[in-house]
């Protein structure tokens, strides 16, 4: 079985088991902005320099606070991220990673509306490459690009701040690495495109049910 499918089974348990969990159980949804950067794109043995701006994108997630002693939460997320870069100085190309990835949190009970946690995630980031160089390749002779995709993990320290028992404010920061990666064939030699993302701030708001 291939990464793609454990992932996506993974994801579908995590998510079957929170819509499955007792009236008791603590559900948290949380949806905000998030910020990242790409430090280069290279194109097999060629690096692209990206400006150093940082990138806005968006993101959701669903923690579920366990049943159990150990104040551990298991959880999913799904985002988007996006950069802009050339190649050469004329061919203008985006690149957009959409992470889909488990969560684990341990949480410290430290006061009643203050939630302060670490977080680590893995999955599976789809890219969605568009752009001249890339319609360029596609549409020569002989010429192919493979789909853009890759591993993604991350690890974060978050605090969320309750103002009543359902709504609050919450940040993560840390980091979140996704290397995307593209096969390319063109001129009868292969290639590789390859885009890492750094996502290293999320923050917005909150919800327990």
């Amino acid at each position: 079985m291939g990464k793609k499918k454990i992932l996506t089974l993974a994801l579908c348990a995590v998510f079957f088991s929170i819509c499955a969990a007792p009236s008791f159980a603590q559900i948290t949804v949380s949806g905000g902005l998030a910020l990242s950067s790409v430090k280069n794109i290279e194109v097999s043995g060629y690096n692209q320099d990206i400006d150093a701006d940082i990138g806005i994108g968006g993101n959701l997630f669903v923690d579920y606070l366990l049943p159990i002693g150990v104040p551990l939460s298991l959880g999913g997320e799904i985002g988007v991220d996006g950069a802009k870069f050339k190649v050469g100085d004329t061919l203008n190309e985006s690149i957009t990673a959409i992470p889909i990835l488990l969560r684990a949190a341990y949480h410290f009970d430290l006061l009643p509306k203050l939630d302060l946690y670490v977080v680590g995630k893995i999955g599976y980031v789809i890219g969605i490459w568009e752009g001249d160089f890339k319609d360029y390749v596609e549409n020569s002779n002989d010429s192919s690009v493979g789909a853009l995709g890759g591993v993604g993990f991350g690890f974060d320290v978050g605090v969320a701040y309750y103002f009543n028992s359902k709504i609050g404010a919450f940040i993560e920061a840390g980091f979140d690495d996704y290397v995307l990666e593209s096969k390319l064939k063109f001129g009868g030699a292969s290639y590789t495109l390859e885009a890492p993302f750094n996502r290293f701030l999320t923050f917005g708001v909150s919800a327990k049910f």
